[in-house]
């Protein structure tokens, strides 16, 4: 059953990366923010997306206030898996006070498996539901998982597959 499901990874990151707005765009990793030519040259796309209990959440509504982390997953990716308790403690530590809002993009999965990992893994940040790949898409997402960490005002300050260490771009 695990081979099936790194099988079925694999395809669907072959697949994106097939995709032509995927293949145009480098990722950036820790090691290397993303440059501010970059972020000038890139217009924010908004979203709206249901969380897991339904509520319309956009990313609007926290540009201005707070940073942001987008953090685009699925239920079947170990290494998102592995994160879970990781952005847990970050959403306990930063999130009260408005320090930083987590906003985890479940991509292409049905509510119903979702809600069951949230609850069998206890997250506790908001996830969102990506049904259909479409923001996924408009932020260039070859691979999951993706970090993009937005800052208060709206700027791409880090772009990778490892979570970022938030704290240094927290102003």
């Amino acid at each position: 059953m695990r081979a099936a499901g790194g099988v079925l990874a694999v395809l669907t990151l072959l697949l994106l990366a097939a995709t032509p707005p995927f293949a145009e765009r480098p990722a950036q990793s820790e090691s290397a923010p993303a440059s501010s030519t970059e972020t000038a040259a890139v217009s924010l796309p908004d979203f709206t997306l249901p969380d897991q209990n339904g509520k319309e959440v956009s990313l609007r509504q926290f540009i201005g206030k707070k940073p942001v982390l987008l953090a685009f997953w699925a239920t079947w990716c170990p290494h998102c898996n592995e994160a879970v308790p990781r952005i847990n403690r970050m959403n306990a530590d930063l999130s009260p006070g408005g320090k930083l809002q987590i906003l985890a993009l479940d991509y292409m999965e049905s509510e119903k498996k979702v809600t069951a990992f949230i609850a069998a893994k206890r997250i506790s940040y908001t996830v969102l539901m990506d049904r259909r790949g479409g923001v996924a898409r408009k932020y260039h997402v070859v691979g999951i998982p993706t970090y993009i960490l937005i800052d208060r005002s709206g700027n791409v300050v880090f772009r990778g597959y490892e979570i970022p260490d938030v704290r240094n771009y927290l102003e």
